[in-house]
């Protein structure tokens, strides 16, 4: 009778399921974030090559500084 009471309190918890993380699903958060993050890197560094050959400059600042705002954006925790 006891545990059908626990569960019943369980069930009216304020928290929701989907916000109770597991050490699982932070582990695949952050591995999804890390390939994101190379990826978007990978795209953007052949931007930023091919702007260097072309020489065009304002594509580079342009291109280097969004490869500032990624990497802060994934290393600033």
């Amino acid at each position: 009778m006891e545990n059908n009471n626990y569960f019943a309190e369980m069930m009216k918890s304020p928290m929701p399921r989907e916000m109770e993380k597991t050490a699982v699903s932070e582990f695949i958060d952050s591995f999804l974030n890390d390939i994101l993050y190379k990826q978007e890197k990978a795209l953007l560094m052949e931007k930023i090559d091919h702007s260097l050959d072309s020489g065009d400059r304002s594509a580079f600042i342009t291109l280097s500084g969004e490869l500032k705002r990624l990497e802060k954006k994934y290393h600033a925790s």
